[in-house]
C-alpha cells in the first residue's frame, strides 16, 4: 500500500472511532464524565482526556493510542515495522488491522506474557 492509501485508511479508522466515542459519550452512563472530553479536539489532546477518564483501561482508548501509533511511524517512514523486534508486519496482517503494532510472532508472545501479568496481579 502507498503511504496515501494508508493514510486514508487510518483517517477512515478514526472517524470510525471518534463516532464510536461520540456514542459511547451520550449514553446516560457516560453523561457525566462526558463533559470533559471533547471528541473533535485533535487525536494527541482527545487521548490525554481519555486518559483522565474511565475509558483509560477500555479498547476504544487503546485504539486511539494504537492510531496515534500508527500515523507517527507512517510519518517516520516505520509503518508496518514490528515495535518489538523491527521485522516487516504481514500485508495481511495490516489490512484486517491498520494500527497493528505487532507482527504476528510478537503479539502472540505479548498476549502469553499480558496473560500471565493478569494472573500474578490478580
Amino acid at each position: 500500500m502507498s503511504d496515501i492509501t494508508i493514510k486514508q485508511t487510518l483517517e477512515n479508522l478514526e472517524a470510525d472511532l471518534r463516532t464510536t466515542l461520540n456514542k459511547a459519550l451520550i449514553s446516560p452512563l457516560m453523561q457525566h464524565q462526558a463533559q470533559d472530553i471533547d471528541a473533535t479536539s485533535p487525536l494527541s489532546s482527545l487521548i490525554e482526556q481519555l486518559s483522565h477518564s474511565h475509558l483509560l483501561d477500555s479498547e476504544l482508548f487503546l485504539n486511539f493510542v494504537q492510531l496515534d501509533a500508527a500515523y507517527c511511524q507512517l510519518e517516520l517512514g516505520l509503518y508496518g515495522i514490528c515495535s518489538d523486534c523491527e521485522s516487516t508486519i504481514s500485508s495481511q496482517r495490516l489490512i484486517a488491522n491498520p494500527i497493528e503494532q505487532r507482527c504476528e510472532s510478537c503479539s502472540r508472545k505479548h498476549l502469553t506474557e499480558h496473560r500471565q501479568e493478569l494472573r500474578l496481579n490478580h
